[in-house]
């Protein structure tokens, strides 16, 4: 139980983006094959050099300069679904990872395998630049130990989120080959299901080389749809559930639970995107712990515990798939040790016309505070 979190955050991106192309392959084209299947995948192998971006004074002892290697299967969308077409035709993908960390003891080796989605900013047969995007599973070999691995206060635990975020450049050389060079950052966290979090931050500039496996598809035009130029108020309003576990504390025998209840009213203007207000209402049971000694050990209901917030709210959809970002403020709660400003990000997937599920990491300016994992309706 102790790093479910990280496995199921994984394990639902994975189902998301390897789902986009291939169902509706099996459910629009009736011929499918292994052949429509592997349609413009490649193969793409980097490597890079990177260094430590140190967020806490006391991690600055990490001095280091480390190569990394990524290793992709990868595929170049066509506009098979309309949103590949209104987002340039991105490239989207699964990437396993590497890196030996600096060799230093009290940090280890790195590996990680997420999916990514690559978003081209412009459309070139030649010359592409883009901006890559990736989340899923990472294991550090050490942790913090409290005897053993003391300086290590940067991860607490083997498994943890890995999040990876380029800016690229590719050019093609060949019917078959692409070349590229990049620039980014990669992050390696548990988002506070276990003590301590600080996290790992590495900035790195590497190149790369990609491999087209088999001939290319070609791109089917956007379609434009004079509905998208009619701008009419047509409100959603939506309904959810999550739910987080999380540990502040070392000695913390057990995982404590974060309870959220959010609602939306949104509002679509444009084909993709949709603004709207949130209200959230949070119960941290954690904050049991934080606020002991500024109350003297005073007990508290469950209703006085209960942190409501409010927020604005841009969802970002890709059919079934949607990309959430929320900036807020709780006007009230007896333990703001983070701050009274929160930010979550996250993701949701519809089943169906009414029901969804999602996850979302709830952050404070970038200092993570949980994530949830829950269910919604859309009233």
């Amino acid at each position: 139980m102790k790093n479910y979190v990280i496995h199921i955050l994984t394990f639902f991106f994975l189902i998301v983006f390897s789902q986009n192309d291939v169902v509706a392959e099996t459910k629009k084209d009736k011929s499918f094959s292994i052949d429509s299947l592997m349609r413009n995948t490649e193969i793409d192998f980097r490597t890079s050099y990177g260094f430590y971006a140190h967020h806490h004074f006391e991690m600055s002892s990490y001095s280091a300069h480390f190569p990394m290697f990524e290793l992709s299967l990868q595929q170049q969308t066509y506009g098979k679904s309309s949103w590949q077409s209104y987002f340039n035709y991105p490239i989207i993908g699964f990437t396993a990872f590497y890196s030996d960390l600096g060799n230093i003891d009290i940090m280890g080796k790195a590996y990680a395998i997420y999916p990514f989605i690559n978003f081209p900013f412009n459309k070139s047969k030649v010359n592409t630049f883009g901006l890559r995007f990736g989340v899923g599973l990472g294991y550090i070999t050490e942790k913090f130990d409290h005897v053993r691995n003391y300086h290590n206060i940067s991860i607490g635990s083997n498994f943890n989120a890995a999040i990876n975020l380029t800016l690229e450049y590719k050019r093609l050389i060949s019917e078959r080959f692409r070349i590229s060079v990049f620039a980014g950052l990669t992050h390696f966290s548990n988002g506070c299901s276990n003590y301590p979090n600080n996290g790992i931050n590495i900035i790195n500039a590497g190149a790369g080389l990609t491999y087209l496996i088999n001939e290319p598809q070609k791109f089917i035009p956007k379609k434009i749809n004079t509905e998208d130029y009619l701008r009419t108020v047509d409100l959603d309003y939506y309904l959810g559930m999550s739910f987080g576990i999380k540990r502040i504390e070392y000695a913390q025998k057990e995982n404590i639970g974060v309870y959220h209840l959010d609602f939306y009213i949104m509002d679509r203007i444009s084909n993709l995107s949709k603004v709207g207000i949130g209200l959230d209402l949070v119960y941290d049971a954690t904050d049991n712990i934080s606020i002991i000694d500024d109350y003297d050990n005073q007990k508290f209901t469950f209703m006085e515990m209960l942190k409501p917030g409010i927020s604005l709210t841009y969802e970002l959809m890709m059919s079934d798939v949607s990309f959430l970002f929320n900036f807020g403020y709780h006007p009230y709660g007896l333990d703001m040790s983070y701050g009274r400003w929160y930010q979550k990000i996250g993701m949701k997937v519809n089943v169906g016309e009414y029901i969804y599920g999602k996850i979302t990491l709830n952050t404070h300016f970038g200092v993570a505070d949980f994530i949830g994992f829950g269910i919604g309706v859309r009233l």
